[in-house]
């Protein structure tokens, strides 16, 4: 047995006594935790300096496979750096589009990144769409603007070697992905060069330049120059580098990524392109000095020698740490990786600011690794944990950060620090850290869920530190091995909160560029980093030696259980005390519509003692709505309730009459005077932490030229969150919604037109089993409007006639781009509205995907539409009679056009919903 070791505990702030900054805690990666797994992982990111990043276009582009072997097989420090966050992507997981996907995506990626160990990181780039070329993504994304952030990245990080996922060329597809090639090889030139973006050094940046440029050969194997294996099995994890890789890449759930976990061989497929050092490849690092004692050869005098002499000392204390790590006796490792702390520490001390660059960093990096690996050695837990989820201002809410000794040493313990954003306030509360379990976890995580304000449609800068006293010195009790203590607080959330955006969507963007804040701790990262965290300070005593501190920061959580499901954490999210949301977003009002229409306004409080104020909604000039206001009562957290409106046009109503067309806004008074006129989004899935932002409680209102007829009977089943049905509604047709129970050939003799959601028979397997049902009420005479679907339609054979997808599939990305109307005496295009080249003005993001390539004669195509220099697509709108009725697919964007008021294709989209059989006849 290994001679006793004491660990002295102090939970206080950490202002360490060697001077250093602990690494600050982020979203991005899991704490490690107690115990032999986590200690022999943190051992192998010990030794020598490797760093990697892998730049991208979107997410989902990264090389999971080559980021898990890096990070958890090599120990290297390994990032990925996306352009974009995916905004301008398909979801297959809910509703949100545009900058709510980017949220979600961004979410998946550090899911991704929690399995396979690596980091993330951004550019300001948004994702506006598929683009087909380079000079046609550069139009949207002012080159330099993005160079420099790919630049950033790589003087933060400072990785030897880069790699790039694409060529730079056509044969790269997407534009953005053209674009992320491009830059790539430009940035391993330009983050080197002192001259090239100087704004950065002002933020404490410093020019680095990586060694080694590859490229993944994914397309073009035979030109590889380098094998990485990814498939070898990693005994510690009892999988492959690609099994967990396929566990990584299955969190991006919004793209329906998920894959099967197989073993077996694989490799990684890289082409060196660009190298500074000489040495003949062989490897990723080959010819490249990983080792911290290559960093200190800059430094001044004797320092050189002396740091070497303790690196020395450092790296016998991690040899003996890994030969003294055993799986049933972990703490044998502790007393050599105390050892190995002071060592580092020292040199530490010879390494002064800028004399040589990425040693303090390599070295600060370290310090904060190595203490994680002895808390994980001597098996003590730092937990701290908040009774709620979501605070309001001048809330209070409780606080514990408990101390678990589940090793063999005695811990010597004191109060902790809690360090929360200016103006908050922490007290001690011992009643907090005593309470029994049945109060402080009362929620289950449904009801958390619930609880996030809004639906799914979707600051923690100059940070302060609160402490339970002014100098919270030890207070002599001893926590004994197998026991645990708790410390309890009050925390006070001010008045005044900052709105809970996201730091990179606080100001509106400047066109597709987001605009960053200037803080450099968030610039380029996901999201803020927590509210709340619990700093702790540890005292370590070993035999004949001084006390050695070590420093750690937890964040703070809300921590819950569910009888279904078991114990959740979720972050704590500071919003505002009331919610305002309208349903519908958007309304397009028929100018032949006279009837008063609903629309409902929903308030969502959060304050604990309850709210009570006025609703009122605004309209423009124009309209009346009944009633003028609404009184609003709610009862408690997460209490909801809904209030009808019902709006009129006073007056006739024309097209474009800017009288008549404008935004309905909510607000909520409260008797004390606040207002209350943002919708809180918090978009929350089971795999992705959840994440608030806000956006103003209004709604489009739009007079538009449309007629439909008003006799069809309307059946929807809905696919991958569009919004078709309200979209039929407002044309003021009922709508029903089709459930797995409809499909049934009885229950579809009510309706004369039924309507598929985008992707439907991806999403719906009750769909794809009922097909030769829906086929023959079609043949029966029914219409039916086919959305947007990928290659399950043809591969399904779930047509009336054979057809085809190419791959790629046919798109159209200009949503300029001018359409031919192949038929113009059709019905689709003359009852009862007339359609011409108008209506396909004002479009958003992009004409349509998924159209068809191939189709049997009996398919009619109805237009042509093609991208600048490409011939004409015909496969966006076809149709053909099956029997007595009419099948249709489309894969113009209406999901998209829809929910953005698009007049043109509410008047295509009411044609195809009034085309009858007999009118196709003739």
């Amino acid at each position: 047995m290994p001679a006793p070791v004491r660990i002295c505990l102090s939970l206080s702030l950490l202002g360490l006594a060697c001077g250093l900054s602990p690494a600050p805690v982020t979203a991005q990666q899991t704490t490690p935790g107690p115990g032999v797994v986590d200690a022999a992982l943190l051992l192998r990111q010990l030794d020598g300096v490797k760093r990697v990043l892998l730049i991208g276009a979107h997410p989902d582009d990264e090389d999971t496979a080559l980021l898990a072997a890096l990070a958890r097989g090599m120990g290297a420090r390994a990032a990925y750096l996306s352009l974009t966050r995916g905004e301008g992507g398909q979801n297959l997981i809910g509703p949100e589009l545009g900058e709510g996907l980017g949220i979600v995506r961004s979410g998946e990626l550090l899911a991704a990144r929690r399995v396979d160990g690596a980091e993330q990181f951004f550019t300001r780039a948004y994702d506006f769409g598929y683009s087909k070329t380079a000079d046609e993504t550069f139009g949207h994304w002012p080159r330099d603007s993005v160079l420099g952030d790919v630049v950033w990245a790589i003087r933060i990080f400072r990785p030897q070697v880069l790699v790039t996922v694409f060529s730079g060329t056509p044969n790269d597809g997407h534009g953005q992905h053209q674009v992320a090639g491009l830059l790539a090889r430009e940035a391993f030139e330009a983050a080197g060069d002192p001259a090239r973006f100087p704004e950065h050094f002002r933020l404490g940046a410093e020019p680095w330049t990586p060694l080694k440029l590859y490229r993944r050969t994914w397309r073009d194997p035979e030109a590889s120059t380098l094998a990485v294996e990814t498939g070898r099995f990693d005994p510690l994890l009892g999988r492959s580098y690609h099994q967990i890789a396929m566990r990584s890449r299955s969190q991006h759930r919004s793209q329906d990524f998920g894959t099967m976990e197989l073993g077996g061989p694989r490799v990684t497929l890289l082409q060196l392109l660009e190298s500074r050092v000489a040495e003949p490849e062989g490897s990723l690092f080959a010819g490249i000095d990983t080792t911290l004692a290559g960093l200190v050869a800059g430094l001044p005098g004797s320092a050189p020698g002396e740091a070497e002499n303790r690196l020395a000392a450092y790296r016998d204390g991690l040899t003996a740490a890994r030969r003294s790590l055993a799986a049933l006796e972990p703490s044998a490792a502790a007393p050599p990786l105390v050892r190995a702390l002071e060592a580092l520490r020292e040199t530490r001390t010879w390494a002064a600011e800028g004399t040589a660059a990425g040693l303090n960093e390599a070295l600060d990096s370290r310090i904060s690794l190595i203490q994680e690996a002895i808390l994980a050695t001597a098996s003590v837990s730092v937990i701290a944990e908040a009774e709620d989820d979501i605070v309001v201002p001048e809330q209070g809410f409780p606080v514990r950060v408990k101390l678990w000794n589940g090793g063999s040493y005695e811990v010597e313990s004191s109060n902790p620090r809690v360090v929360a954003p200016p103006g908050w306030v922490v007290a001690e509360d011992a009643s907090a850290a005593q309470g029994p379990a049945s109060r402080f976890y009362p929620r289950t995580l449904a009801e958390a869920r619930r609880r996030g304000a809004g639906s799914s449609d979707s600051g923690a800068g100059g940070r302060s530190e609160a402490k339970s006293s002014e100098e919270p010195a030890s207070d002599g009790a001893v926590v004994p091995p197998g026991d645990m203590r708790g410390w309890g607080y009050q925390v006070g959330v001010p008045g005044g909160l900052e709105a809970p955006q996201p730091y990179y969507m606080k100001e509106a963007r400047a066109d597709d560029l987001y605009l960053w804040p200037e803080e450099r701790e968030l610039r380029g990262r996901a999201f803020d980093p927590p509210l709340l965290s619990a700093r702790v300070e540890l005292r370590l005593e070993v035999t004949d030696s001084p006390p050695v501190h070590l420093a750690v920061s937890r964040p703070i959580r809300f921590r819950g259980v569910d009888k279904a499901v078991g114990e959740f954490w979720r972050p704590v999210l500071a919003l505002p005390a009331v919610s305002v949301s309208i349903d519908p977003r958007a309304i397009v009002w028929p100018l032949s519509a006279e009837a008063a229409r609903p629309v409902q306004v929903t308030v969502r409080g959060e304050t604990p003692e309850g709210f009570s104020g006025t609703l009122r909604l605004h309209v423009p000039d124009g309209w009346e709505v009944t009633p003028g206001e609404r009184s609003v009562d709610l009862e408690g957290p997460g209490s909801v309730h809904s209030y009808p409106f019902e709006i009129r046009p006073v007056g006739s109503l024309e097209t474009g009459d800017a009288e008549t067309s404008g935004r309905l806004t909510a607000v909520v008074q409260a008797a004390d005077g606040r207002v209350f006129e943002e919708e809180v989004i918090l978009i929350d899935y089971p795999h992705i932490e959840p994440v608030p932002y806000l956006r103003a409680a209004e709604t489009s209102i739009r007079a538009v030229d449309v007629r439909v007829d008003g006799t069809r009977r309307v059946g929807y089943l809905a696919g991958s969150g569009d919004q078709g049905e309200d979209a039929i509604r407002q044309l003021g047709l009922q709508v029903e919604a089709i459930g797995p129970d409809d499909l049934e050939a009885g229950m579809l003799e009510s309706f004369d037109v039924i309507v598929l959601g985008v992707r439907a028979y991806e999403v719906r397997p009750d769909l794809a089993a009922a097909n030769a049902t829906l086929l023959d009420w079609v043949r029966c005479g029914g219409v039916l409007i086919v959305q947007y679907n990928k290659y399950e339609l043809p591969n399904g054979d779930f047509a009336p006639y054979p057809l085809q997808m190419a791959r790629p599939h046919g798109r159209v990305t200009d949503e300029a781009s001018e359409v031919v109307l192949l038929d113009p005496g059709s019905p689709v295009f003359t009852y009862p509205n007339r359609i011409g080249s108008e209506d396909f003005e004002g479009w958003v993001q992009e004409r349509g995907i998924y159209f068809l390539s191939e189709w049997d004669e009996r398919y009619s195509p109805l237009l042509a539409v093609a991208d600048a220099d490409e011939e004409p697509q015909r496969g966006s709108l076809v149709v053909a009679r099956a029997g007595e009725g009419l099948w249709v697919y489309t894969g113009l964007s209406l999901f998209r056009q829809l929910p953005a008021g698009v007049p043109g294709a509410y008047r295509l989209f009411a044609n195809l919903l009034s085309l009858r059989p007999e009118d196709w006849s003739r």
